[in-house]
């Protein structure tokens, strides 16, 4: 599983994001105030057939929200184009995709005070 939180100087808001790997999917959750991404409670991407930039994530976010990812704020600023949730889906996208090539080894837990 990988988390990443980001807080946004264009939009003020602050937006974690979580993706992991599910067979041979990638599932990513988005917890924001943005009205744009509010509504998504679960993405999911082929393992396989990962977009290959933020643009075509972008596209493929419009596509599985069916809505418009333009900007709504009544202002010169187009959030949209520099949001941060795009690229943070794509490096999490990105992340998740290698960790699944790496073959699992058997686990082991340990306490702080064994590892030092």
């Amino acid at each position: 599983m990988t988390k990443i939180s980001v807080s946004s100087c264009m939009c003020g808001f602050s937006h974690t994001i979580v993706g992991r790997v599910e067979g041979d999917r990638i599932i990513i959750k988005i917890e924001t105030p943005c009205e744009k991404f509010r509504e998504l409670t679960c993405l999911e991407f082929p393992l396989q057939e990962l977009p290959e930039n933020q643009s075509d994530i972008t596209l493929e976010l419009e596509r599985q929200t069916d809505c418009s990812l333009e900007c709504t704020r009544e202002c010169a600023l187009d959030c949209t184009r520099e949001c941060l949730i795009p690229n943070a889906v794509f490096n999490i996208c990105s992340i998740e995709k290698e960790l699944a090539e790496i073959p699992i080894l058997e686990s082991e837990e340990y306490t702080i005070s064994e590892l030092q």
